[in-house]
C-alpha cells in the first residue's frame, strides 16, 4: 500500500508542529484546529509576543517529472484553493518538500496567502506555484525561499514581531 495525499499532508503539518517547537526551544507553540475548512492548518502561538498566526501548509514529497525521463526535476507543484483565501486575513502559506522518509523538511518556501494572486499561476479554481528547490535558484519563488526549518522559524518570528 501507499500513503494517500490526505495522509501525507497529516504528517507533513504533525511534522512542521514537532520541527517549529523543537527548533525554537518551545518558544512556538502549534495549534491545530479540529476542522481546517478556513484553510488554517496550523495556529503557531508564540509564548514570549502572546501572538499568534495562521498558517496553511501545503506538503509535497517529491518533485514533479522531467518530460519524457525518469529523473525528476528541481520543480515542486503547490496548488492552493482559491475558495481558502482571505486577503484579510494575515495567513501565512508555508510550502513544503520533505525528504523521502516523510521525517524531515528537505525545503520551505514560506509566503502571505495574499500574496498569491500576484505571484502564482492563475488557474480557474487554484492558485499553483512551481517554485525550484535548489538554493542557487533564482525563480519567482526565491524571496520566499527557507533552507531549512531554523529560517522558517526566524522568518515566523520576523512576521509576529511586525503584526499588530
Amino acid at each position: 500500500m501507499k500513503l494517500t495525499s490526505t495522509q501525507i499532508g497529516t504528517l507533513a503539518e504533525n511534522l512542521i508542529a514537532n520541527e517549529l517547537m523543537i527548533e525554537s526551544s518551545g518558544r512556538l507553540s502549534p495549534f491545530q484546529p479540529v476542522a481546517d475548512d478556513d484553510g488554517i492548518d496550523v495556529l503557531i502561538y508564540d509564548k514570549v509576543s502572546g501572538k499568534a498566526v495562521p498558517i496553511q501548509i501545503k506538503a509535497r514529497t517529491n518533485t514533479i517529472n522531467k518530460a519524457g525521463k525518469k529523473e525528476r526535476s528541481n520543480t515542486v507543484h503547490f496548488e492552493v484553493r482559491k475558495a481558502t483565501l482571505n486577503e484579510k486575513r494575515r495567513t501565512l502559506l508555508l510550502c513544503v518538500l520533505l525528504d523521502e522518509s516523510l521525517r524531515k523538511t528537505e525545503r520551505a518556501w514560506l509566503i502571505h496567502l495574499s500574496d498569491l494572486p500576484a505571484i502564482a499561476s492563475n488557474r480557474k479554481d487554484k492558485y499553483v506555484i512551481r517554485a525550484n528547490r535548489q538554493a542557487t535558484s533564482k525563480d519567482k519563488y526565491k524571496q520566499f525561499q527557507c533552507k531549512d526549518i531554523a529560517e522558517v522559524y526566524q522568518r515566523l518570528i520576523e512576521n509576529i514581531e511586525k503584526s499588530n
